[in-house]
């Protein structure tokens, strides 16, 4: 057995050169997709650079009434919702916010205080004064689809908040 194994060892040592590259002592600063919170407000992602090399790249600021916990923005003590009605202090949205790894409703201060109301048509998030457009529509959370305010219907919608994927009700046009 050794007789075979020793020819193969030979001509492996004798086909491989050192790679003036290689660094044995280097440890790369954080793996691709990597997420991580920096003090309460920012949520950071690894992400090779320029040059290649993977380094922590600020991917949000959290909103108001939010916190960066694990590696979301979390609701900071905010009152749980089921439409926008629930939130009775004055600018707050109800709006889709990750807690404990999933999807559920707080309200907060409206992430976009001059942005359209829930239920008006949308291009991206940043139009929208709940901070979200899915399906084109700002979000409006429902229960029933006459909580919904124009002609939409309150249905499940596949979403991913600071990604994490979940589904939750909202309403949409159908």
């Amino acid at each position: 057995m050794l007789r075979r194994i020793l020819p193969l060892l030979l001509f492996i040592a004798a086909c491989t050169e050192p790679n003036p590259s290689y660094d044995p002592d280097f440890v790369p600063p954080c793996r691709t997709g990597e997420l991580r919170c920096e003090n309460t407000s920012q949520l950071y992602i690894c992400a090779p650079s320029d040059e290649g090399v993977n380094t922590w790249t600020l991917q949000k600021t959290c909103w108001s009434g939010t916190i960066c916990e694990e590696a979301w923005c979390a609701p900071d003590n905010a009152p749980a919702c089921a439409r926008p009605s629930d939130c009775t202090r004055a600018g707050d949205a109800c709006t889709v916010l990750v807690s404990d790894g999933r999807l559920e409703n707080y309200c907060i201060p409206a992430p976009q205080p001059q942005g359209r109301e829930p239920g008006l048509a949308c291009a991206r998030h940043e139009d929208c004064f709940s901070g979200w457009c899915f399906r084109r529509t700002c979000y409006h959370p429902c229960s029933t689809s006459q909580e919904c305010p124009f002609s939409e219907e309150c249905v499940d919608l596949n979403v991913t908040v600071d990604h994490i994927q979940g589904t939750i009700r909202g309403c949409a046009t159908p």
